[in-house]
């Protein structure tokens, strides 16, 4: 017990080391934690990921959720609707060409049927919110192109997250896979989600205003944030949209809002004021994030064998993490604003698309419901997750550092070469 207390507080004070390192080299962390967990879990065998039990599964969605949950108080809803007739089109354009690529490899490499080669494709079609949203934040890249990339990672999880599961329960069926089903099943769930996150706000910031002994808590609404995402999830819908949704409107309601209700009665009317999420609870979440992010990277390190990658299924893995860069460079091209984005942020949303928690979850639905060929995918999507986070971190290091920078000008000379200067606030 007192080796396990002493090792979570290094592991602390070492995570916060790596996240330094990341400022002054330009490495990112995220890939300096997955490696720790390799030489911690199937190299050293110091940590064994059959121990943890349902603990690694429970780390990762509460990862998800309190990262999306964060970084929703922080999105402004101005930056967001600006943002979201440009983020929708590159979301899915994005996510159709990266599937339709991933699922001809996986046909040519793996042998797979047309049918399987297709789920595959959606497995590994989203990016990863995960590794994309703490990136963007320690990279300093605008309000929109972050906004933009933000959604994408969510939007995309949720498309992928049905495709799958709908393919899968076909397959399973012995049915035909129905396209429409799976389009109005894909937006029913990002409607309602959106719906019971903001509703559950506005509910949730009035009884912060009303109950003294919520009011001066710090993690009762986090906690509130896993209770939505549970309810949603068990509703059929998404979980991930449902708890982003509840931190926009957390993070957007005006100060001293309020509204009357009249209950007719002749009573009087009651007054409700609505309560915004404070600066210190913020600062809170944020360090929450960091812990979780720390705790999930390492744990999905420990999952890779590293003999695996040197055998054929690993090529394939390797193959498939460089697939989704290909069709990404007109995505970008013609979909990110060219007003509002550098030469520098063009780049990074070229290369910020890997995969992650969602693909490895989603690998084990196939392998569950014991379909040809589920238990070599799943094998092959645990590897080019690695490779995928990988090969990311190696581009954002070039970019960072300068190394790209002619490409960049090459490639998408219709964006500027430097940001604009912030507006000054003179009240500060």
């Amino acid at each position: 017990m007192e080796i396990a207390i002493l090792g979570a507080g290094l592991f602390v004070f070492l995570a916060h080391m790596l996240e330094e390192i990341f400022e002054r080299t330009r490495i990112p962390d995220i890939l300096l934690l997955m490696v720790l967990g390799v030489l911690l879990g199937p190299i050293s065998g110091v940590l064994v990921v059959e121990d943890l039990g349902q603990v690694g599964g429970f780390l990762s969605v509460v990862t998800l959720l309190v990262i999306l949950f964060e970084s929703g108080l922080s999105l402004r809803v101005g930056a967001l609707l600006s943002a979201a007739g440009r983020a929708v089109p590159f979301s899915l354009v994005s996510m159709a060409l990266a599937i339709a690529a991933l699922a001809g490899c996986l046909h040519t490499l793996l042998e797979l049927d047309w049918t399987m080669s297709l789920l595959g494709g959606f497995i590994l079609g989203g990016t990863s919110s995960a590794v994309v949203i703490p990136l963007l934040k320690a990279l300093g890249a605008s309000e929109e192109t972050t906004t933009v990339l933000t959604i994408e990672s969510t939007v995309t999880d949720v498309f992928c997250i049905i495709g799958t599961v709908g393919i899968a329960a076909s397959l399973a069926a012995g049915e035909q896979v129905a396209a429409g089903g799976l389009l109005g099943n894909a937006t029913f769930s990002l409607l309602f989600a959106g719906m019971v996150g903001l509703l559950a706000a506005l509910g949730w910031s009035v009884v912060l205003n009303l109950v003294d002994r919520i009011r001066d808590t710090m993690f009762t609404t986090l906690a509130c944030a896993m209770v939505i995402y549970g309810a949603t999830e068990t509703l059929g819908a998404s979980g991930a949209i449902a708890a982003l949704a509840f931190g926009i409107t957390l993070g957007n309601l005006p100060r001293g809002l309020s509204f009357t209700v009249d209950p007719g009665d002749g009573s009087g009317a009651m007054r409700f004021n609505l309560r915004e999420v404070g600066q210190v609870e913020k600062k809170v979440y944020a360090e929450t994030v960091f812990l979780l992010k720390a705790a999930f990277f390492v744990y999905l390190g420990m999952q890779v064998s590293p003999m695996a990658f040197f055998s054929g299924l690993g090529l394939v893995a390797l193959t498939l993490a460089v697939v989704p860069f290909i069709p990404r460079y007109p995505v970008v091209l013609f979909g990110l604003d060219r007003d509002s984005a550098t030469q520098r942020e063009a780049l990074l949303a070229a290369v910020l698309v890997p995969r992650g928690l969602a693909a490895a979850v989603l690998a084990q639905i196939p392998m569950r419901m014991e379909l040809p060929g589920g238990e070599i995918l799943a094998e092959v999507v645990a590897m080019m997750v690695f490779f995928s986070i990988a090969l990311v971190s190696l581009f954002v290091f070039l970019i960072e550092s300068g190394k790209l920078a002619p490409l960049g000008a090459l490639v998408f000379r219709g964006f500027s070469q430097k940001s604009k200067p912030p507006e000054r606030n003179d009240a500060s």
